[in-house]
């Protein structure tokens, strides 16, 4: 937890465990009411003073410490959530370009466009832009990437000029902590960004909302927990106030008879089982027309085959675990009931506490479990199709977004 620039602690402390080894690799403050009204409260009292040029210099020096420091890094994001280190130093670079695409932005965040609309040189409105940042921003971020997700909410609001009170995962917090610091030993103020963490989110977030003066919030994460945050916004006032949900995803790869297949291969590796199959955009429904032979399974069976996964800490594995044993049950629950109600297991489906095996099934089909709800692992779903207008209806007919 940060408050007013300082890292605080607290007599319960939440301890962080890695899903893989069952180690404690951190803890943090359990955050009570009167903490979080502090953090709410400081943020929304302070103003931004920077100038666009020490915002960049923020920015850049961030990423040139966070680059310097990329291992550490790494590390934290792995200790926390069990993601291979591969994957850990993937999403590290990515928050590396994300502050340096963001250093690039605050040089055209707050141009006045007003010349741009002029079309009539006679009738010329006397007219300035004038930006205003908002007063206080609340960001709530999921486990999944847990330090790239924090640097997509907190940098732009960094270019604006808004203050921030973060609510990481209960289960990821350290990646945030260690990401909101490295910005603050490269001059970001204090109070800009507070950091909120804790045993129960939901509990947190109840607290949160009470708050009167949030003029946005914007969340990642579940549907279900989207859903409930809009109706405690409701419930305490904030029926007008900005929220920007990103929820769930079923993402469907429609592989047609005429596609280039080998290359189709290298789409489904990377889409189902990147990041241990934990992403938003995951592909989660692959539609293959019904006159591609078998042989493209096989082959795909066999690149399957290739991934490494196991022990993340191992620089040579391609997958860890899932962010905990609990989600490696669902999946597993959702793959076997699949397989009773007709679906063929190609690959996998092998658990070991949060550790999870790539997985392939055959004929699946849309009332399943496993496709109509967001089953959040390294799964690749297959299901038949006769053309490629039946795919597009099946890859439509989802209640999630698509990506």
């Amino acid at each position: 937890m940060i408050i007013d620039g300082k890292l605080k602690v607290s007599k319960n402390n939440v301890s962080i465990i890695n899903p893989y080894s069952n180690k404690i690799v951190g803890k943090v403050a359990n955050a009570n009411e009167n903490d979080i009204f502090e953090a709410l409260k400081f943020s929304y009292n302070t103003k931004c003073r920077l100038t666009e040029l020490e915002k960049i210099k923020i920015l850049e020096n961030t990423a040139d410490y966070i680059n310097k420091n990329k291992y550490d890094f790494a590390m934290t994001i792995t200790n926390e959530t069990g993601l291979c280190l591969k994957d850990s130093i993937y999403e590290v670079d990515r928050v590396i370009s994300c502050a340096n695409y963001a250093a690039k932005c605050c040089t055209v965040i707050n141009r006045d466009l007003t010349e741009d609309f002029i079309f009539d040189e006679l009738i010329k409105p006397k007219l300035k832009v004038i930006t205003e940042p908002l007063n206080l921003v609340v960001a709530v971020t999921p486990f999944n990437h847990p330090m790239n997700q924090v640097a997509h909410k907190i940098f732009p609001a960094l270019i604006a000029g808004a203050s921030m009170v973060l609510k990481p995962s209960e289960k990821t917090p350290l990646s945030a902590i260690m990401l909101v610091r490295a910005l603050m030993l490269n001059g970001l103020p204090n109070n800009m960004i507070n950091v909120i963490t804790g045993k129960s989110g939901k509990n947190i977030m109840e607290k949160i909302i009470s708050f009167p003066n949030i003029d946005m919030i914007t969340f990642t994460g579940g549907v279900n927990a989207g859903f409930e945050i809009k109706k405690n916004m409701v419930k305490n006032n904030h029926i007008l106030t900005k929220y920007v949900p990103e929820l769930g995803g079923s993402s469907a790869l429609i592989i047609c008879e005429d596609a280039d297949l080998n290359n189709a291969i290298k789409v489904i590796i990377n889409g189902c089982f990147k990041n241990s199959g934990q992403r938003c955009t995951s592909i989660r429904r692959v539609l293959l027309d019904k006159n591609i032979n078998n042989n493209f399974l096989e082959k795909l069976i066999s690149e399957v085959k290739k991934i490494k996964y196991g022990d993340p800490f191992d620089k040579n594995n391609d997958m860890g675990t899932l962010i905990d044993k609990d989600a490696a049950s669902e999946i597993k629950n959702r793959v076997d009931s699949a397989i009773f109600d007709g679906a063929k297991l190609l690959y996998g489906n092998k658990k070991d506490g949060a550790l999870y095996s790539p997985t392939i099934l055959d004929n699946v089909n849309q009332k399943m479990e496993l496709v109509s709800k967001e089953t959040f692992g390294p799964v690749c779903p297959i299901i038949r199709t006769n053309n490629f207008e039946e795919a597009l209806k099946i890859a439509k007919d989802t209640r999630y977004k698509l990506a």
